[in-house]
This record gives C-alpha cells, sequence and structure tokens, in this order.
C-alpha cells in the first residue's frame, strides 16, 4: 500500500494497468487497494473511459501525513542538524519550512512538537578521541531511548562507561545532545541523584519505565553542557 501511494504521488497521470504491473498485482486487486486507501481518507481522483488516469488531489501534502514518534523526532532532527550547518544554499527556506510542518499538526500536537524541538540540541564535530572509541548504536536500545524521550517517561539502562565499567541506572531523558556523529542524552540520573550526560552507543540495553517524570529546568542543562562539551 505504500509504494502504490509512493507511485500515485510521484505522477499527476498513472494508468491502472501500468500501475498494477509496477506492481505486480491484478488489476482487480489495485482496483480493491485504491478503494481501501478511499476508505482511509486519500483524495484519489480517476479520469472515466479509455486512457483514463488515476491520481491524488492536487492539493494532497504533507499535512495528510500520519506520523508516529520516531517520524517525528527524526523530522526535527534533520531540521535542526540542518539548520547548524547554515549552508548559505539550497537551505534558505528552512524556516519556512518548518514553520509549514508545525502549522500541518493539531495545535495540541503542534505544542508537543515545538517542546520536542527545544529539547535537541546540536553541537560541533566531535573530537578525534570521542569519534576513535564511537560504537555502532544498539537499535533496540535507540527505540526504547526515543519513546522515552518523546512521552517523557524513565528509562532503565546498562551502561558501559570509557573504562568499560557496567552500571545500571534508571535515568530520566531531558535532552538529546548530537556532537556529530555521536549522539548523547542529557539526563537526571536517580541513581547518582544529578545530571549526567551518557553516550547512546554506550548504552547496551534499554527499557522503558513507563514513569512519567516532570521536565526540569533547563538552566543547569545548559550549563552542564557547556562545561561537559569543552571536554569532549
Amino acid at each position: 500500500m505504500d509504494e502504490l501511494v509512493g507511485l500515485l504521488k510521484s505522477s499527476d497521470h498513472n494508468i491502472a494497468s501500468e500501475l498494477a504491473e509496477q506492481l505486480n498485482v491484478s488489476s482487480r486487486t489495485l482496483m480493491r487497494d485504491l478503494g481501501i486507501l478511499r476508505d482511509k481518507g486519500y483524495p484519489i481522483e480517476t479520469d472515466q473511459g479509455r486512457g483514463g488516469g488515476i491520481r491524488l488531489h492536487r492539493l494532497w501534502g504533507i499535512g495528510r501525513l500520519h506520523l508516529n514518534y520516531r517520524d517525528v523526532i527524526d523530522l526535527l532532527l534533520s531540521l535542526a542538524i540542518m539548520e547548524k550547518i547554515r549552508s548559505p544554499i539550497f537551505l534558505g527556506n528552512l524556516k519556512s519550512i518548518r514553520h509549514k510542518i508545525a502549522a500541518s499538526f493539531p495545535q495540541a500536537q503542534r505544542d508537543k512538537v515545538q517542546s520536542l524541538r527545544k529539547r535537541i540540541l546540536i553541537g560541533d564535530l566531535a573530537s578525534e578521541t570521542v569519534l576513535s572509541s564511537n560504537q555502532p548504536t544498539v537499535k533496540p536500545s535507540a527505540d526504547a531511548l526515543y519513546e522515552a524521550f518523546f512521552d517523557i517517561k524513565t528509562l532503565t539502562i546498562e551502561y558501559r562507561d570509557g573504562q568499560n565499567r557496567k552500571t545500571h541506572r534508571t535515568i530520566e531523558p531531558h535532552y538529546l545532545y548530537l556532537n556529530w556523529p555521536v549522539w548523547y542524552v542529557l539526563a537526571w540520573d536517580n541513581l547518582r541523584g544529578e545530571i549526567r550526560h551518557f553516550r547512546l552507543d554506550r548504552i547496551s540495553k534499554a527499557t522503558v519505565d513507563g514513569r512519567l517524570f516532570k521536565l526540569k529546568s533547563n538552566k543547569k542543562f545548559i550549563e552542564g553542557l557547556e562545561e561537559f562539551s569543552a571536554n569532549l
């Protein structure tokens, strides 16, 4: 179904027989799937008669996208990184794009998206020392962190520090920080009772506890980040 939507978006005029051939399905299956998409709210238009076309309404756009929390965070991260680059060409419309994307969400979700964006911080390039010890991130751990970060829930992690010492922590993930290409989570560490910074690639296991936490003042996090960044 996603492939069918992609084909409809890529052209203003699609022939049913050609779509069926591209998708390797029968014409009957294609018509059934088009009906399902219409029932889901996709504005599919068809021209009657021989050679008639199938297309999405020309005003169909991002405002009708259905985004989950991973989509939203990835989108915010991409915009934040691009804004940090400050390219003199090609990226001049980022501010306008960001406003249009924000306007496409319902107000309640829009407020949450704007709040999330402020919690994603972009730094400079990682030092050679940091890069030399960077490891591939464990995807299940990253997924759990995304969920906890988005839903403001506590996270239990298994963490190995620079000396390969393993500890188990329960943290509140307040901010994400990119020291390109290394990611950190700026968190309140319940074990230590203080703000700590955890490298994402050193989190070997992570589980969302489901307990909500209240976001703390960002002042201490930002002050601690400046000192932390200076030592990277």
